[in-house]
């Protein structure tokens, strides 16, 4: 009976282990098909969140790429994206203002957006870091996921600064065309009437005796008349359609005769206190009307000199420069505020007690004939360069 017992024992023992060997075999299957639905489902899950990295990392550079400003601010007004634009508009760095509230930096606009949830499309000022302010026009849109939740605001800047800038010298090119016609007007006006004063003159001086002490007033007349007939001279020439007559030349030579000729005329208790250099980087070739060119550098070193009232040097230095042919005529005398050099060459506008402010508006009007540009660099008490550039010839 013990024998029949443990038979059954044992029978039921290996049923229970083949059982269990089973159901491990079983597990072990459905584990593997886990393993693998698993793997599959990381593999996909890896090229899903490389995908989202690779278009996240697009869009950051699709933002960063963008011509306009871009900020954005969290539901707390909280500055959470700030790209590239955005940084050389207001000159902050992206690090000093990501997490910071945007209140700090930039008023409320996209604050009012945030709340209300309305678009707001207008034309403001953005105070930059170094305290300059920055006109924009600004445009600002509420952010939300797919199921409508906010998630913050965005506001897109464009800089206004150029547009400001050809508003402003298209305004004042009108007023200055104005201001031409007009004085070309009044220079015909007056031209004959100073030419016969100038005749009624040369005829008083004529039948006066050398003693006579009046001689000198009338010469002191006549010198007044000449120097108004130049400025009617510099009117007309200044107004009138001028078409120059391009010859090839060695502008070392144009500016050597230039110079020579002007310290010539220089009054010489002037020419003693002023030190005049020149010097070329090589051969400067191109083409050129050589009247109206020295002319341009006459109005320079005059210009150069009155800046010189105690002395100093007058330089000019020729050279090269890609296309361009360079000539720079620089000075060690009083310098430039920026409000005078940003209207240097403006017609009419002068610092000068006795002068017309006529000069460096010729010397720019002469200069763009030869289809060359001039610029100024000045500092008050650092004296003044002036740069004239026209195409060289290769």
């Amino acid at each position: 009976m013990s024998e029949g017992w443990l038979d059954e024992v044992l029978q039921s023992f290996r049923e229970s282990t083949d059982g269990l060997r089973d159901a491990y075999v079983a597990l072990r299957r459905e584990v593997l098909k886990l393993n693998v639905e698993l793997e599959e489902r990381n593999r996909n899950l890896r090229r899903t969140l490389r995908e989202v990295q690779e278009l996240k990392g697009y869009l950051s550079s699709v933002l960063e790429s963008v011509a306009n400003g871009v900020v954005v601010v969290n539901t707390e007004g909280k500055i959470t994206i700030f790209n590239r634009a955005a940084e050389r508009m207001t000159g902050y760095r992206k690090e000093e203002v990501l997490g910071r509230p945007y209140t700090e930096f930039f008023g409320t606009t996209i604050l009012e957006t945030l709340r209300t949830g309305r678009e707001i499309g207008t034309k403001r000022e953005v105070r930059a870091k170094d305290g300059r302010m920055v006109p924009v026009d600004s445009s600002t849109a509420l952010v939300t996921d797919e199921a409508g939740r906010k998630l913050g605001a965005v506001e897109v800047l464009r800089d206004l600064s150029e547009v400001r800038a050809l508003e402003e010298q298209l305004e004042r090119s009108r007023t200055l065309a104005a201001l031409g016609e007009m004085a070309a007007n009044v220079a015909h006006e007056v031209r004959n009437p100073l030419g016969a004063i100038g005749g009624y003159l040369e005829l008083l001086e004529r039948d006066m005796e050398e003693a006579d002490p009046k001689r000198k007033l009338v010469r002191k007349m006549a010198e007044g008349l000449a120097r108004l007939d130049r400025i009617v001279t510099n009117l007309l020439t200044y107004t009138r359609p001028l078409t120059p007559d391009l010859r090839e030349a060695d502008l070392r030579e144009v500016a050597e005769e230039a110079l020579r000729f002007f310290q010539l005329g220089c009054d010489e208790k002037v020419s003693k206190k002023v030190r005049f250099s020149l010097e070329f980087s090589g051969t400067v070739r191109a083409y050129v009307d050589t009247e109206l060119f020295q002319q341009v550098l006459f109005n320079l070193f005059s210009n150069a000199l009155q800046a010189m009232p105690e002395g100093g040097e007058l330089k000019v230095r020729g050279y090269k420069d890609g296309g361009w042919a360079c000539l720079e005529v620089s000075d060690s005398g009083t310098g430039m505020t920026e409000e005078v050099k940003r209207r240097a060459f403006d017609p009419f506008f002068t610092t000068k007690a006795k002068g017309v402010g006529l000069g460096l508006a010729l010397v720019q009007k002469m200069v763009h004939l030869h289809g060359g540009e001039v610029s100024v660099e000045s500092e008050p008490g650092k004296g003044s360069k002036f740069l004239v550039r026209i195409p060289t010839l290769r």
